[in-house]
């Protein structure tokens, strides 16, 4: 019997923290100020910015390599072809690193717009045509240097 007890007890006490963890969450969520979203927000997309410029740096450094190996093996037809990879490859990267910045910004400054705080939106979106810029600016630099190690 005192088993049975326990486990009714146990059973509602359950029941009561899982039905009281929402609220809880819900009015967290309601203490969020404009400007802690526009800090988490522009804090997202520099770790995506950093992130994608980890991976474009890895990536360039592994086709240069391979190129020059390829040439001066004397295989150019090969070099090139592996440098137009490359190339493809980082447009792609790029293209999904932009499309994820500009998801974020979406949705940030969606939100900041409907809690009024106009602003805070303009900002954090310079901010995120800023990190759309750089990952741009790192393209082309990871395209020249795939293209200085084909030429020479």
């Amino acid at each position: 019997m005192k088993t049975l007890s326990a486990l009714s007890a146990l059973a509602v006490l359950t029941l009561f923290a899982t039905n009281a963890a929402p609220v809880r969450a819900q009015s967290e969520v309601g203490a969020v100020s404009p400007e802690d979203i526009a800090q988490r927000c522009t804090g997202k997309v520099r770790e995506v910015v950093a992130r994608c410029r980890e991976a474009a740096a890895t990536e360039t450094e592994r086709c240069v390599r391979t190129i020059r190996k390829l040439r001066a093996a004397g295989h150019p037809k090969a070099a090139r072809h592996v440098a137009a990879h490359c190339i493809r490859s980082a447009t792609a990267r790029t293209d999904r690193c932009v499309d994820r910045v500009e998801r974020i910004c979406n949705a940030c400054v969606d939100k900041l717009l409907t809690l009024g705080a106009f602003k805070l939106a303009r900002r954090v979106h310079a901010v995120c045509d800023e990190a759309v810029e750089h990952l741009r600016t790192i393209l082309q630099r990871e395209k020249s240097a795939i293209r200085d190690a084909l030429g020479g």
